[in-house]
């Protein structure tokens, strides 16, 4: 699959606070594609105060938003990451505890 059809398939993911698809909102920075895997890079991190309550408001957010990505992908691609762009704090797939 190519990086023109996953940014396809993120425009169905909208985010809860604005309502918006998250390609058109830039909260999608980069696509790569590599042999084994894809890794979606996201802009979360830059768009959040550096704030403990910020962070602790908008992580229920994130996790929406992260939860729908992998829904509109899994099946249509193989291994695949979602990744902060700033951070490099990888959100998908889920750790398990």
């Amino acid at each position: 699959m190519r990086a023109e059809e996953i940014l396809n398939l993120l425009r169905n993911v909208r985010n809860p606070f604005t309502d918006m698809d998250i390609v058109s909102e830039g909260l999608v920075t980069k696509v790569v594609i590599e042999e084994e895997r894809t890794i979606i890079y996201v802009a979360f991190a830059r768009n959040i105060p550096p704030q403990p309550f910020a962070m602790a408001v908008n992580w229920p957010v994130q996790a929406k938003i992260i939860r729908e990505m992998a829904k509109v992908l899994e099946g249509k691609l193989g291994y695949f990451e979602i990744v902060d762009d700033m951070t490099l704090q990888r959100y998908y797939p889920f750790e398990e505890v």
